[in-house]
Parts: structure tokens; C-alpha cells; sequence
């Protein structure tokens, strides 16, 4: 199972715990174990990550304040902001919340998860690799910061020569390649 930030994906459902006497009955108390589905959760910088996996294609990611879980039992809310994924966050929350008020009952997500672009990461590094570069961070810090731990023999690594590609492409896309995205795509003649 992968761990994103809370801001990566759209589908992550931000809960606090909540005080059975603030406002109406909640619905879901924090009791992973007898959702009946498999879980993981980890510390993340965002707060405490769970994600449940009730079958193979769902997957309900949890974002919990501070750094460790909830007390079994605690009261959960959901907290949806109020931003360009809140259609997503809601459906996220809806379906979620469906499946642990009934567990092993949770249909699928009305709303298709959104379909990012398919160089979208690749861009994502590309912008922060720049961004490194522009203030004059080393390549092989660059790669620790992107890729991950560089190897020991860094000269005659092949990720010595990744890491100066994704600088030499996001140069090129800072220059002007990436207004070609903008443009309408050419026909091809038959022939």
C-alpha cells in the first residue's frame, strides 16, 4: 500500500475525533479491526495515515490528526475543505463513511477517481528538481531529494546521468517546450 501526502490525492478523507456530546450522533467510531477489511497505518508529517482495503479495487485512505491513532472507540467526522477536490473529498467521505457504518457492505464509488495526467508526476519532479537546482543544491542532493539515496560510486552511476536529464528536460520546458501542451495537436497527411 502507498503513502501519499494529504494534499497527492483527492480521495483522502480527513477525520478528527469528536466528542459524543458536540453536535449530532457520528455515525463511525475508530474500530479497524471490526471494519472487517485489512489496514495499515502509519505517522506521516499531514498526521496519522490509515488506509483500509476492503476489497482489491477500494481503497479508503484515512488522514487522522497528530501523530499516532485514535483510542478504540473514539467518535470520527469527517473535515472536507472546501477546494478544487472537494466533489472528489465528498464522494471520498460518503464511501468511507458508508463502509464503516456497515462493514463489508460498501459499494463502489459513485464518482470515478480522478484521472491525472499521464506525465503528471514526471512534471511534478521536473518543477522541483528546477526549483533545487535554481537554488544552487548539488545534483546529488537533488537526486537524495527526488529519486532517493544516491548510489556510492556517484560518478559512473546511471543515476548520476538520470538526474542531469530531468534538469536538462525541466530546462527545456522552463524555455518554452512546455507551450507545445498548449497547442492544438497537427494532422498527419494521408498518404
Amino acid at each position: 500500500m502507498l503513502f501519499w501526502t494529504a494534499d497527492a490525492t483527492a480521495r483522502i478523507v480527513r477525520a478528527q475525533v469528536v466528542d459524543t456530546a458536540v453536535g449530532s450522533t457520528p455515525l463511525v467510531r475508530f474500530e479497524p479491526e471490526r471494519w472487517g477489511a485489512p489496514y495499515r497505518g502509519r505517522p506521516t508529517p499531514d498526521g496519522y495515515h490509515l488506509i483500509v482495503a476492503p476489497n482489491p479495487g477500494i481503497r479508503h485512505h484515512l488522514l487522522l490528526p497528530g501523530p499516532d491513532p485514535p483510542a478504540r472507540g473514539a467518535f470520527l467526522t469527517p473535515v472536507i475543505p472546501w477546494d478544487a477536490w472537494h466533489p472528489e473529498r465528498l464522494e471520498a467521505a460518503r464511501a468511507f463513511w458508508q463502509f464503516a457504518a456497515r462493514p463489508r457492505a460498501s459499494p463502489a464509488p459513485r464518482s470515478p477517481a480522478p484521472r491525472p495526467h499521464p506525465r503528471g508526476l514526471k512534471i511534478a519532479y521536473m518543477a522541483w528538481a528546477l526549483d533545487l537546482a535554481a537554488a544552487g543544491v548539488s545534483e546529488r542532493d537533488i537526486h537524495r531529494a527526488v529519486i532517493g539515496e544516491p548510489p556510492a560510486a556517484w560518478e559512473d552511476s546511471g543515476a548520476r546521468r538520470r538526474i542531469r536529464t530531468l534538469l536538462a528536460t525541466a530546462r527545456r520546458w522552463r524555455d518554452g517546450a512546455a507551450f507545445q501542451l498548449l497547442r492544438p495537436p497537427r494532422r498527419l497527411l494521408a498518404g
